[in-house]
């Protein structure tokens, strides 16, 4: 708005008046930066000079106020708004049935011939995802994804259920009646 201002103000300034060039000497912040021809027309057009501090014209944006980068949800649909499936994530991850999210470890076929069969073993095995990471990756895939998939000859079949923990178990515990005292 400032270059706008100024620009106009030299478009008109063979027809301007000479003004009091003393007003914008005390409005503006650096008026050497201001060539006197544009002082001229400058205070013409606005007459009293502008109204609005110079403080709040060059005030910087406070941290809340600015974006930070994040690696979120960042897909949404254009007609509906719903969110959309990050198909990375889909080719990357993969879900249990219990909400937990496997991967494999990176590097895995990467420079072979270097790595011990030790190495190369570990390498093969899969890694859990931590509980934050499986709520932002819950938050990357559509409901259609969440939902438990079956497959035939699924080669993740036994670590769908979880039977340590209370919400998953299958199987009952087996019940031990309390032993009565003898008297």
């Amino acid at each position: 708005m400032f270059k706008q201002i100024l620009y106009s103000a030299a478009r008109v300034a063979s027809i301007s008046v000479k003004s009091n060039s003393q007003l914008l000497t005390q409005t503006v912040i650096r008026p050497s930066c201001i060539h006197p021809v544009i002082t001229r027309s400058f205070t013409s057009i606005l007459g009293n000079g502008p109204t609005i501090a110079p403080k709040l014209l060059f005030k910087t944006p406070s941290p809340s106020l600015v974006n930070t980068a994040k690696r979120t949800v960042t897909k949404f649909s254009f007609q509906q708004g719903k969110r959309k499936t990050v198909k990375t994530v889909l080719r990357r991850f993969y879900r249990l049935h219990w909400g937990g999210w496997i991967r494999t470890k990176c590097g895995r076929h990467k420079k072979l011939w270097r790595k011990s069969p030790p190495r190369k073993r570990r390498l093969r095995q899969h890694v859990f995802c931590n509980a934050t990471q499986c709520t932002l990756l819950d938050k990357m895939v559509a409901p259609y994804w969440r939902k438990p998939k079956y497959y035939v000859n699924d080669p993740y079949e036994p670590f769908h259920s979880r039977e340590e923990w209370k919400f998953t178990k299958l199987k009952p515990r087996p019940y031990f009646p309390p032993e009565e005292e003898a008297k």
